[in-house]
């Protein structure tokens, strides 16, 4: 389907993480040590930000060390400089960003890559990190390691989307999803942001209880992985403001991306509210149904039907779920979000 939605911007940002999708307290878990911080998000994202901006060329990203303190990457001793006067911690290394990139735009070129692989600038790392399932893609792990130490490659569990087929949550055909957030167009008009891979299917959305929530009106899928359903009978769903964090709603104040190694969280339909690490940004994934480009690599728990949910980092707003790691959430696995801002952006929508 082709996007519908107006293109202007409104104003503040709010959202509200479709709670009838997580309404059984089973889905639920206990915060644990890796729980998402409720507070200082913000600040830490925008310094971050403003001193990647002032680094230009001399900065190679930046991102949370093991105690939490923000580190940059610089490639000299003045970036260096800078960076402690902002207050942070700089971090000699070798490659560039932009010499990174273009190791990962190469490999988004090569056309070997084997269904199940991801790839994307590792900045802890200060390299292009390839995963790839075993026994796969022998070509394809031949021409990221021509890169040398630029790139590094792992042996993982496969990826793939997660809508599911059959249970509950937001219905249609028999695929399940998960609502992630509830937004608002120039026009007034108010739509549902999931996964583009849930709203290539068309038609119209029904909740778990049968209530109709309304139609497709815009979906993007592969390339990207967003989709707005228009809501057509807001009675379906609550309207409470905040997002749904282990059974109390807080609020959202931001889109903006937190560091590398930041604690963010999901809510999904299958798995409820879990927490984890944000590994890295503008990774590639090659899917059964298509490559998608952009999507932020993180090791929270998601399984099918979780696709759509809502992911954020204490009060800003992260992602949608994409995908993950076929086979549990256990040692090694990884999971995929649509950036929020990114589909936001594109639909011309604020949350609410």
């Amino acid at each position: 389907m082709s996007p519908s939605l107006p293109s202007r911007p409104g104003g503040r940002v709010r959202l509200l993480v479709v709670s009838l999708l997580l309404a059984l307290a089973s889905l639920l878990v206990a915060p644990a040590a890796g729980a998402a911080p409720r507070a200082a998000a913000a600040d830490v994202a925008a310094t971050a930000d403003r001193l990647t901006r002032a680094l230009g060329a001399q900065g190679a990203g930046a991102y949370l060390d093991a105690s939490g303190r923000l580190t940059v990457n610089v490639l000299g001793a003045g970036a260096a400089a800078q960076v402690r006067a902002a207050g942070a911690t700089p971090r000699l290394v070798a490659r560039s960003t932009a010499s990174l990139e273009r190791v990962k735009a190469a490999l988004d070129a090569a056309g070997t890559a084997p269904v199940g692989s991801s790839w994307g600038v590792d900045v802890v790392s200060n390299t292009v990190l390839v995963s790839v399932p075993a026994g796969r893609g022998a070509a394809f792990v031949a021409r990221a390691r021509s890169f040398g130490a630029a790139a590094r490659v792992q042996r993982a569990p496969a990826v793939q989307t997660q809508a599911f087929y059959g249970g509950q949550a937001i219905l249609h055909s028999g695929s399940r999803c998960s609502a992630g957030f509830i937004t608002r167009s120039g026009s007034g008009r108010n739509y549902v942001l999931t996964a583009g891979h849930c709203t290539n299917l068309g038609g119209t959305w029904t909740t778990s209880s049968g209530q109709t929530i309304g139609p497709v009106a815009a979906s993007s899928f592969p390339g990207n992985d967003f989709g707005a359903i228009r809501i057509s009978n807001p009675a379906a769903l609550d309207p409470r403001g905040g997002v749904l964090y282990y059974g109390a709603f807080q609020d959202i104040t931001g889109a903006s991306r937190v560091p590398v190694n930041s604690n963010a969280c999901k809510t999904g339909s299958t798995t409820g509210t879990t927490c984890g690490m944000v590994q890295a940004y503008n990774v590639t994934v090659r899917y059964a149904e298509g490559t998608v480009y952009g999507l932020t690599r993180t090791n929270i728990c998601t399984q099918p039907g979780d696709s759509g949910g809502a992911m954020f980092a204490g009060s800003q707003a992260q992602g949608i779920t994409s995908g993950g790691s076929i086979g549990g959430c256990g040692n090694g696995f990884q999971s995929f979000f649509q950036p929020a801002d990114e589909a936001l952006s594109v639909y011309g929508l604020t949350l609410l």
